[in-house]
């Protein structure tokens, strides 16, 4: 099953550049909008500043003193001081003004309301102030920034009616785009697994037909897979072929060492030569028929053989029929099951003796000292979940995926017995029944752990 989508995977490609993209569009949306303000505002104080001095030049232009105060003394009766503030004081006399009081300052100043007090009524939040020697006084004109502030409200709802929505707009379709990226992505990564896993089938659907760029990685990952697998059955089909060829001409040779082993008066030295010719020719049949074996499980070829099936029957069956042999080599082979495990699968029995069958013989074969060898049945879930485990070697981790292999054998094993199949057939017919197979460190020893999916009794 693909791996359903998150929008908490922050780590995902595709919602990084999402969220990268709209990081940028959000900045440059702001470093504009504040050049913008910028440009705007000192446009404005430009045009208020220059104004100031214009006014300021008007006054300069009258030369008689008593004139200009009762020209500044009218203009402050008629002028508004929350649009124009005018604040004269003469070196000699009581100042001329529209307000109580206003800051001193020099030259070009913005001022706020806080530093100034009206005689009555309220003021603008802001003045642009310009100071200057005008007759026997200094004259202040401050003129309201009422247009800046309204300038700047304005610019706040742009910010927030327009730039916000927008970025939410662009932020659920870049999620929408980064989640279809990402529904792709994780359909390539689960199938690359599935084909590392040996599921060489696995392809990627809906990519056929299409030209962009995740679609075409798609597209020749699913020609390498029918490459890979063609590859494969060639090569299992070349197997089968020559087991199959070369099965009977084996036999017949046994057949013949047999006759003249019973028919034929040999030396003492002969007799043992004859009977290891005659040993290694058995061990080659038993190798070409698990080859042909191998090949039939992971063909299908006997895959309408799985019927309900009692695990625990099974084990029991295989476990009676070893326990002897077991015995005799220093093994205490034995059986545990969980108590009301539902050990019903849908299997074969003949393969699931066989799997059985084959890692109690691992276990006897490659532990040198004896010792307790268990086959256990046990529940977890809706999994019924096989394990048999022994006090040997064990099998190093980095060689673990390696000795499921065909004809694979670590270098401690090639004095011993067996062909390096026995895990291979493991391996296939736990992957027939759909089953998950794992080799573990028993500490000391291996356990493997066959799980497979339970079914209700019938």
């Amino acid at each position: 099953m693909i791996p359903a989508f998150g929008f908490n995977q922050v780590r995902s490609t595709p919602l990084r550049l999402t969220f990268l993209l709209l990081t940028i569009f959000a900045m440059a949306a702001l470093a504009c909008l504040a050049v913008a303000f910028e440009v705007t505002r000192t446009s404005i104080d430009a045009a208020l500043a220059a104004e100031l001095q214009q006014t300021i030049n008007e006054y300069r232009g009258i030369q008689d003193s008593d004139d200009l105060r009762e020209r500044l003394a009218e203009a402050a009766a008629k002028t508004d001081p929350d649009i124009r503030i005018l604040f004269y004081v003469p070196d000699q006399g009581t100042a001329v003004s529209n307000v109580a009081s206003f800051p001193p300052v020099s030259g070009v100043t913005i001022v706020s309301d806080n530093s100034i007090r009206a005689k009555s009524g309220s003021v603008s939040d802001s003045y642009l102030a310009l100071s200057a020697r005008v007759g026997a006084g200094h004259l202040i004109v401050a003129q309201s920034r009422e247009q800046v502030e309204e300038m700047g409200e304005i610019f706040l709802a742009v910010l927030f009616i327009g730039l916000l929505p927008a970025l939410v707009i662009a932020g659920l379709a870049g999620l929408w785009v980064a989640k279809g990226a990402r529904i792709k992505i994780d359909a390539i990564q689960h199938t690359l697994l599935e084909l590392k896993s040996g599921t060489l089938s696995a392809r990627i659907e809906g990519v056929e037909g299409r030209s962009d760029d995740l679609s075409g990685i798609g597209q020749e990952v699913n020609r390498m897979a029918r490459a890979q697998e063609a590859l494969v059955a060639s090569i299992r089909q070349v197997s089968s072929d020559i087991a199959h060829d070369l099965k009977t001409p084996i036999q017949r040779v046994a057949v013949v060492l047999e006759q003249v082993m019973n028919k034929t008066t040999l030396t003492e030295g002969q007799e043992v030569l004859l009977s290891r010719a005659i040993g290694e020719t058995e061990r080659i049949v038993q190798t070409f028929q698990s080859l042909l074996q191998l090949a039939q499980i992971e063909g299908g070829a006997v895959r309408d053989r799985l019927h309900p099936v009692n695990l625990v029957e099974v084990s029991r069956d295989v476990v009676d029929f070893l326990e002897v042999e077991a015995e005799e080599r220093g093994f205490a082979l034995s059986l545990r099951v969980q108590p009301n495990v539902v050990a019903c699968i849908k299997g074969d029995r003949h393969l699931l003796s066989q799997l059985i069958g084959n890692l109690v013989q691992n276990a006897l074969t490659h532990v040198p000292k004896g010792g307790p060898v268990v086959v256990e049945v046990t529940g977890r879930g809706n999994e019924t979940v096989l394990t048999v485990s022994d006090h040997g070697p064990g099998i190093p981790e980095k060689e673990r995926g390696k000795v499921l292999q065909r004809l694979y054998r670590l270098d401690q094993s090639r004095t011993t017995e067996g062909n390096g199949l026995g895990l291979s057939l493991v391996s296939a017919i736990s992957d027939l029944h759909g089953a998950r197979l794992t080799l573990e460190d028993n500490m000391p020893g291996l356990t493997v752990r066959v799980t497979f999916p339970a079914m209700q009794p019938v």
